[in-house]
């Protein structure tokens, strides 16, 4: 299983990371940028102070299961 770990800034200079499990496999580069910068023009999460104001960094865990 893939989880992407997005790392923002708010409005307050505080970091903030969000989770999503499950992610495709081939996602890129370029649709995670898309996908962040959609979170902080949409304001999708929160309101004033706490708002999402930029982008810090994204990485992606990949794991195996290692036994099925």
């Amino acid at each position: 299983m893939n989880t992407l770990t997005m790392t923002f800034l708010n409005k307050e200079d505080k970091k903030f990371n969000l989770r999503l499990t499950k992610v495709r496999e081939d996602i890129t580069e370029e649709e995670v940028e898309e996908l962040m910068n959609l979170f902080i023009n949409k304001n999708l999460l929160f309101e004033e102070e706490k708002e999402l104001g930029s982008i810090v960094s994204a990485s992606i865990n990949r794991q195996e299961a290692l036994i099925a």
